[in-house]
Order: C-alpha cells, then structure tokens, then sequence
C-alpha cells in the first residue's frame, strides 16, 4: 500500500475527546481561561475538550503527566510561566525539561503584574524607592515566594535606597487582603485581584513590572517609567498551550489553527479582558524562542539573588 493510501486511511484527528491539563486546582485564573479556550475549541474540532485538573509541586506534577503522556494529540497542557519558565530555574532537579519534553503551539494570553500601595503610602514609586514619604522598611506583599512577582521585587530592591522587605504569601488572595488592611504598605500581584480594588480607590496603583505599559491598565506606568529602574521588563503571568514533544506537525497544525481562530473571535477577547487578561496568540515558534529568553533571565535572576524554592 503507497503512502498516499495509508494517508487516506487514517481517520481525520481528533476522532475521540481531548484532555486538556492544568496543574492548578479549579476555580483559579488559568482555569477560568482553560475552561472558556476549550470549550470554543470544542465547537472548532468537533471534539470535547475536558480540563483535567491536577494540581500540586507548583504546577509541576501536571506538566510532568502531560510530559510523559502519549504523544496523540488526546492530551495538551494549558500551563503559565510558573512552571514553564521559573520552577525550572528554581528546582534543576525537576522531572521534565521545557524545551525537550513539550512542543509549544500558542502563547495563549499574559496578565500585568502591578505594583500597589494601601492608600495611606503617600507619593510616587520614584519617591517610595528613593525613600521620601517613608519611615523605615517598607513591606512588599507577594504571592510567594520564588514567584514572578519575588523575582521583579528582587530587581526593584537591587536599585532603591528604601529598605522594601518581601513578604511572601500562599497565593495573591492574602497578599492583597493584608495590603488592603495596611499589614503591608504595598503588594506586587497580578491583575485580575487588584483591578477592581484600584478602581474603587482602595489600593492605589503604582506600576506595572513590564516593558510596555498593558491595554488593559494604559494609565499606569510601568517601573521604568515610574522610577527609572531598568531591568523588570518580562513580568507578567503568561497562560500558553503545548502538547507532549514528539506530537506529529499536522496535529500541531490543527491544534494551532483551532486555537488562533478561537482567539480571533471578539467575544473570547472580550470574555479573556473580563478576567483581566489580554490575547497574545503568538504562534508556536516564536512562543519556544520566548520560553527560552525567560527561563535564562530567571536563571540568572535566581543565582544574582540566591533564591531559594520554598
């Protein structure tokens, strides 16, 4: 039989449901993002697409499974930077490697990370960095340690005369909370908590940790702008979709046009801002050569401060 026939026999993928995997628990923001892609998906490939939660290791034991997971197309990983980019840098030991063991096929969407103050904090972050307004140290709240945001407040520290003291939290609920309550005088989180809460006036924006100012937030500077400090450029908690290395280019190919076209509908961008998070949809390529670039700055960003996993 000729190649030609055995293309011919092969029945058009998928033929049966896709599990999606996100190594977070449900309920959380790239849940919420997974939940909305897969079921537009769906409609697109004529398949269910089930999210399958299964959190733990920061992320890790997720994207270990779909690591290891055949290479069918029948099981993707809707994953975020934490255990793309920073976990490895943070734990060398981890059981897959980004780069060998996922074929990334689109760079989904990324959310500003922001820099707020309880509204007692008076003054600039330029003025809070430099130490006017402020008596004594000043407490960062974070949502852990080893985060996004801990490694662009390490950043900020290395160039301030203010002493900023990092307060890592068990997620970005009580990190707001105490900032909120003015146990800490500023919290460094990501959008989708802090938005409303600046909207009403009861944190007050200070910057956002990349290199151009968000669509979703055009009014608040970013660190640069507002301080001068160099260097807190990429940032932002980025959600991207990868299947296990390995995948045949014409799976590849399908998963990427589904998704591309899911993106390009104005209501998903519009349901995607809803949750605080702006459309990226940078192709598969260019989302590798990015996860690439990150993980080497996290790398020496995490060696520069001696970071420690918690």
């Amino acid at each position: 039989m000729g190649l030609s026939a055995i293309a011919q026999a092969q029945p058009a993928y998928p033929t049966k449901p896709i599990r999606m995997v996100v190594p977070y628990a449900s309920g959380g923001g790239l849940d919420a993002i997974a939940r909305l892609v897969s079921q537009a998906m769906s409609e697109s490939l004529g398949q269910s697409l089930i999210v399958d939660n299964r959190a733990g290791g920061g992320g890790m034991i997720g994207a270990e499974h779909v690591a290891r997971s055949a290479p069918d197309g029948y099981t993707l990983l809707m994953a975020g930077n934490p255990e793309l980019v920073i976990n490895p840098a943070l734990s060398p030991a981890m059981r897959y490697n980004v780069t060998r063991d996922f074929i990334p096929i689109m760079l989904v969407a990324e959310s500003p990370n922001i820099l707020a103050a309880h509204p007692g904090v008076k003054g600039s972050l330029g003025d809070i960095l430099s130490g006017r307004g402020v008596d004594g140290p000043v407490a960062v709240g974070t949502p852990g340690q080893g985060s996004a945001q801990h490694l662009a407040l390490e950043i900020i520290k290395a160039s301030t005369k203010s002493e900023l003291v990092h307060v890592p939290y068990k997620g970005a609920g009580p990190a707001v909370a105490d900032a909120l309550g003015g146990q800490t005088k500023l919290v460094l989180a990501g959008s989708p908590p802090l938005m409303p809460l600046i909207r009403s006036g009861k944190l007050r924006a200070l910057a956002v940790t990349q290199a151009h100012r968000s669509r979703l937030a055009p009014d608040i500077p970013t660190v640069e702008e507002a301080s001068g400090v160099k260097g807190v450029d990429i940032y932002t908690t980025w959600y991207g979709l990868l299947a296990p290395a390995h995948t045949s280019p014409a799976i590849v190919d399908t998963l990427r046009k589904s998704i591309a076209d899911v993106l390009a509908r104005p209501d998903i961008r519009a349901k995607l801002a809803e949750m605080g998070t702006e459309v990226v949809a940078l192709p598969g390529a260019q989302f590798g050569e990015r996860m690439k670039t990150e993980l080497k700055r996290h790398e020496e960003t995490i060696k520069r401060f001696a970071i420690k996993a918690e």
